[in-house]
Formats: structure tokens, sequence, C-alpha cells
């Protein structure tokens, strides 16, 4: 009678032993859940700071500016440089170095590009960022000054807050408005905002 009363006890304890155990089976297994949570919450924070300055604004790419005329100021941001091309004044002439141009004139440009950025930038590279061209859809003809002995271009190194002024010498087809543009390539993958200067034939005249 014992033995029988003691195998009855057993089962009824058996059904309270298995609760408890999946009870705990089931707290064990929410709290890497909530672990998670946590951790992906705070990769979404990380990923936002990651967007915006230390100010909290969002970070802006340089702005377009295609309404510069002769005395402006470029102010140029690329994905390597930071710097702002002053167009001084521009003039046509139909001889250097007693050559000819192959095109309607030579388009002879005094420049000045500032570094602002943090890096030094290569002073002819960034000359030949911008480009000739009196047809706008079209193409352009670069800064070919290293080749002239006559005019004194813009070469070397410019390191950051240091400017140098020289002269950019084009040549190419001269119509009643004439442009210095950014090149449309760059312009074309994002890799610097983009600027033109217009000038008349009048102001390459005179």
């Amino acid at each position: 009678m014992k033995r029988t009363t003691s195998l009855i006890a057993t089962m009824v304890a058996i059904p309270f032993i298995l609760g408890a155990c999946s009870d705990s089976d089931d707290g064990a297994s929410s709290a890497p859940a909530e672990e998670s949570s946590t951790t992906d919450d705070a990769g979404t924070d990380e990923d936002s700071e990651n967007e915006t300055d230390d100010t909290g604004t969002p970070a802006e790419e340089g702005e377009d500016q295609l309404d510069l005329v002769v005395g402006d100021t470029a102010i140029m941001e690329s994905n390597v440089a930071s710097f702002e091309f002053t167009l001084n004044s521009v003039e046509m002439v139909e001889e250097i170095d007693g050559e000819m141009p192959e095109l309607d004139a030579y388009i002879i440009a005094s420049i000045t590009i500032k570094n602002v950025g943090d890096e030094p930038i290569d002073a002819l590279e960034t000359s030949r960022t911008f480009e000739y061209t009196d047809f706008l859809e079209g193409s352009g003809m670069p800064d070919d000054s290293e080749w002239y002995d006559e005019y004194d271009g813009v070469e070397g190194e410019i390191a950051p807050g240091d400017e140098m002024t020289g002269t950019a010498v084009y040549q190419g087809y001269i119509d009643e408005e004439n442009h210095l543009r950014v090149k449309p390539g760059l312009t074309g993958i994002s890799a610097i905002n983009d600027a033109m200067f217009t000038f008349t034939r009048d102001e390459l005249e005179n």
C-alpha cells in the first residue's frame, strides 16, 4: 500500500517539475533576444551620427555656380580638394611665340587659385579642372600654358591657405558668348561641384 501511494505521489509531482523546467527555458531564451534588440538600436544610432558633422547638421556638398562672370570667384569642393578659382581677366590674341592658333584665337586668362583645403594641391592640375568652350553642347579646350614661354602659367604645389596667380592659355572658336566651365566629365561622376564663367566677344577684344 505504501509503495502504491509513493508511486501515485511521484506521478503527480512529475508534471509540476516539467512545467517548472519549461518556464526556466523560456526565460533563458528570451534574454538574448532583448540584448540583440539593444545592439541593433545602438548600431542605428551610430549610423545616424556618421551622417552628420560635429554640430549635428548634415554635411553639405559644394553648390553649383553657373552664372559667374569675369572677376568672380568659384568655390570648389571636389572629392580630393577644396579650392577657390578666380577669373581675373580674359583677352584673345592671334599669336604666341610666333605661332598661330589652329582655331580662331588664343584665349588668355589671368587666374588665381587659392587652396582652402587641408592638403597641398597641384596648381596646373587644378587649373585644368576648367576648360574653355564657345559651345556648351560641344567639347572644350584645356589650359595649355605649360607649352608657351611667353606666359607664366600656374605650376607647382599650393600649400593649404596659400594662393597662386598665373596665366591660363586656351585656344578655340570665338562666339558672342564664351565660357570657362568645369569639365563635364568631372561633374558627371559627381567628383566636383559645377561652376561656369561667361564672357562676351567684346570682353575678349578689349
